[in-house]
């Protein structure tokens, strides 16, 4: 069994990943962490049957904790986990630059799984985006449209910018060194579109879960990569197996890539 910790554990991601643990017989739920403004309101998240405890500060006794804050949630937890040698799996999005760097260094001494989506129909894409921009060249206008639902705090999602950073790593210098080359959305008198642009646009509505559209428009034809999350289930199933894969794994940072094709 696998002692398991969820971060944000509140948020619609954290508590689904609450739910889908407590189907599944390789978890037993330690604790879910929540902000001391939101312990004061529940000490316990009831899920069916079930009472998962709700903490604050860090009670120990995990073998893993999964992370569904937001950027600065992730940086509360990091040192923790860094010195009691748990391993990560980091959903949060939105870490600035310090953030990242904070996560990496931390990566020296422990395991930790970053993604911005795991999904592993979104792993699968990603696994192939750089190969179709290669193919087609530089002769392909680029256009990324990300959809989530009204409640999503950052924006462009974190896995558009991935998705955006793979074609640039295929054809040319990977962000940020090239980020001049990213442009989110257009308004006004734009001028014609520059060669190596990629647009960025970001739509908020509803309760849309997550889809994501990469197109690629030439003489005469586009081409168009699309991934439609049905349920927010997707994710938390995947960050569960990459949970299940990163007990036991050598210090390191690693994505969703590595959990589907090593196990």
């Amino acid at each position: 069994m696998i002692r398991l910790a969820v971060a944000g554990a509140l948020g619609r991601m954290g508590r689904c990943v609450l739910e889908c643990a407590l189907r599944d017989p390789n978890f037993t739920i330690v604790a879910g962490y929540v902000t001391y403004a939101d312990l004061k309101k529940h000490q316990v998240l009831r899920i069916g049957e079930h009472e998962v405890p709700l903490c604050d500060t860090w009670i120990g006794s995990c073998d893993v904790l999964i992370d569904f804050t937001v950027g600065d949630g992730t940086l509360v937890w990091l040192p923790i986990c860094e010195r009691e040698r748990v391993p990560m799996v980091i959903g949060a999005t939105g870490h600035d630059a310090a953030g990242l760097a904070q996560i990496h260094e931390a990566a020296k001494r422990i395991a930790i799984v970053k993604d911005s989506n795991f999904s592993l129909g979104i792993a699968v894409v990603r696994g192939i985006l750089g190969e179709v921009a290669r193919r087609l060249g530089t002769g392909y206008d680029v256009e990324i449209v990300e959809t989530h639902h009204r409640g999503k705090v950052d924006a462009p999602s974190g896995t558009a910018l991935m998705l955006a950073d793979e074609v640039v790593r295929a054809v040319g210098t990977p962000f940020p060194e090239n980020e001049h080359r990213m442009v989110h959305g257009r308004r006004g008198q734009t001028g014609s579109r520059p060669a190596g642009q990629i647009g960025i646009h970001a739509v908020r509505m509803g309760e849309v879960v997550g889809q994501h559209e990469v197109h690629f428009s030439g003489a005469g034809e586009t081409i168009t990569l699309r991934h439609t999350a049905h349920l927010r289930e997707t994710f938390a199933m995947g960050a569960l197996r990459a949970a299940r894969w990163i007990v036991g794994q050598s210090p390191g940072i690693f994505t969703m890539g590595d959990v589907v094709v090593v196990g």
